[in-house]
């Protein structure tokens, strides 16, 4: 109903409560712009959102070899999908986004390393990743900076640091049209204090 009221010119913590980020229903909202608003169109969305963890899961596992990474995707499997189904929620779309967020980083960490080429860009793409993720869940800064703080501990060399803030900085940049259209108080009082 939310992305509905967002494709009929609504504004999230101005005219309806929402408890997330607005990123969520951003997406949700063009996805049903492009595909219709239905539940099966909702429930494939919830579904490219759950795939999103499984392999991205798996993705992250792959060092330690196929039958640790199909371990991983299984177990993402049984943790997401069982207990809520295919529905899209915000939740599911923030750590998926956090989820490739941490791949694209690592990537990018180990080619910087190494001197390889498009380190930086991979870096960048991670950091982006990170700050869609937090458009989506505001509350999932405290997983991206553990993650930040994991994937650079001991690396103090800042073209690993710079890349990943700056496209951090631009993945949530668009937090800042939905503080406009909403305004700071209504914005504050819907993400932060009714959650809590």
């Amino acid at each position: 109903v939310f992305p509905e009221r967002v494709l009929a010119g609504d504004v999230p913590n101005r005219d309806f409560l929402h408890l997330y980020g607005p990123g969520s229903l951003w997406a949700l909202a063009g996805w049903f712009e492009l595909v219709g608003t239905t539940l099966a169109a909702e429930r494939t969305f919830g579904l490219l959102q759950h795939l999103g963890i499984i392999f991205g899961l798996f993705t992250l596992a792959l060092p330690w070899g196929r039958r640790v990474a199909t371990a991983c995707g299984l177990m993402g499997v049984l943790l997401v999908i069982t207990p809520i189904g295919l529905s899209a929620l915000a939740w599911n779309g923030g750590v998926a986004l956090a989820v490739w967020g941490v791949v694209a980083s690592l990537a990018g960490a180990r080619r910087v390393e190494v001197g390889g080429r498009g380190g930086r860009a991979l870096l960048v793409l991670g950091g982006f990743l990170h700050g869609l993720a937090l458009l989506f869940r505001p509350d999932l800064v405290v997983a991206v900076a553990l993650a930040a703080v994991a994937l650079l501990w001991g690396r103090r060399r800042r073209e690993l640091w710079a890349p990943l803030l700056v496209g951090a900085a631009a993945g949530v940049a668009p937090v800042l049209v939905h503080l406009a259209l909403a305004g700071l108080g209504p914005s504050v009082e819907g993400m932060f204090l009714q959650p809590v």
